[in-house]
């Protein structure tokens, strides 16, 4: 299609090309070559899209979006079907819960495909609430997918758990088609694994299977909403695995066991990807954005600046891992 939509500019160069000698024709062909190069450029971006792919929204449009959202989840919190702010912290207590889980798929996908599929598994999970310094409404929404097709959906501890700056507030989803839709039950989540699952009602989820055999070398893939930059996905490798001791006070017991199973991957993300998910190329779930971190260049020369101004000798991505979202489920036979 691009050769025949050039095809009349080639016929007018033929013409013109004949109306000059030798020398003149050298020069011109370079010309001529420069504007068909810029008009095929101008002929791509209409075929450089193929259908289904979500379009991100202009710098003008994003706040008729967020307003659009906002007023949808104020009207969430006004039916009462949401998760209010006392209740979330009384269910967090929840340690565990019992699901039928899909099974873990062994079918390689193209990054096309896992992209797809991540898309159609993905929630934005956070809150609707009330600011306690302004006293306007905000919508603070993070990441989250789909685990069963009857709305358990992950995401992480910290995202669920209500903020300090808070007067009032409740939990909300958004899926792929952009409804706003209430978070009605936290059914387990564990603070020192940083994994919560809760029940998103009425939305047409899509589930991942969850994947404990990975080795450093698989390849990882995250689609998020990093810094509100929307829709975006990325590919990357896992990195390690590692385990971190939990400090346990006296007496006490901790559903984790004491260790925590960690990853890290290649894979990029940013503030606003907590909770979504780290697939692997079959398109399982094998844990989900937890964090991000740096370490700063201490060869760097000293100057006036502080620590944070030292450049970043290297950016790692922290993964809570499928294990410990698995503990937190109680498969049915």
């Amino acid at each position: 299609m691009l050769f025949a939509r050039l095809r009349p500019l080639s016929a007018l160069v033929n013409r013109l090309a004949h109306a000059y000698d030798g020398r003149m024709q050298a020069a011109f062909g370079i010309r001529l070559a420069f504007i068909i190069a810029i008009a095929a450029a101008g002929c791509l971006p209409a075929e450089a899209q193929a259908p289904g792919v979500p379009l991100c929204t202009q710098a003008g449009q994003e706040s008729q979006y967020k307003a659009r959202l906002l007023n949808a989840a104020k009207d969430v919190y006004t039916k009462g079907a949401a998760l209010k702010m006392d209740q979330v912290r009384k269910q967090l207590t929840r340690a565990s819960c019992q699901l039928v889980l899909p099974a873990t798929s062994t079918t390689r996908l193209s990054a096309r495909q896992i992209c797809v599929a991540a898309r159609r598994s993905h929630l934005r999970v956070g809150w609707s609430y009330l600011c306690n310094k302004c006293g306007n409404w905000h919508l603070s929404l993070s990441g989250g997918y789909a685990l069963t097709a009857s709305g358990a959906v992950v995401t992480c501890f910290h995202v669920v758990t209500p903020g300090q700056g808070m007067r009032e507030g409740c939990l909300v989803a958004v899926d792929d088609e952009e409804t706003v839709l209430p978070v009605i039950e936290v059914l387990a989540a564990n603070h020192d694994t940083d994994a919560c699952i809760v029940r998103v009602p009425g939305g047409r989820l899509r589930p991942l299977p969850l994947n404990t055999n990975v080795y450093p070398g698989d390849a990882a893939y995250c689609y998020s909403d990093p810094a509100q930059h929307r829709d975006y996905f990325s590919s990357g490798i896992v990195n390690r695995f590692y385990q971190l001791s939990v400090p346990r006070p006296t007496g006490a017991r901790s559903s984790s066991g004491g260790t925590l199973t960690r990853l890290n991957v290649s894979t990029d993300w940013a503030p606003g990807s907590s909770g979504s998910a780290v697939l692997d190329d079959c398109g399982n779930a094998i844990g989900h954005v937890l964090s991000i971190s740096s370490v700063r260049d201490e060869t760097a020369p000293k100057g006036q600046g502080s620590q944070a101004d030292k450049p970043a000798a290297m950016v790692f991505h922290e993964a809570v891992s499928a294990r410990d979202v698995l503990q937190l489920t109680r498969q049915r036979k």
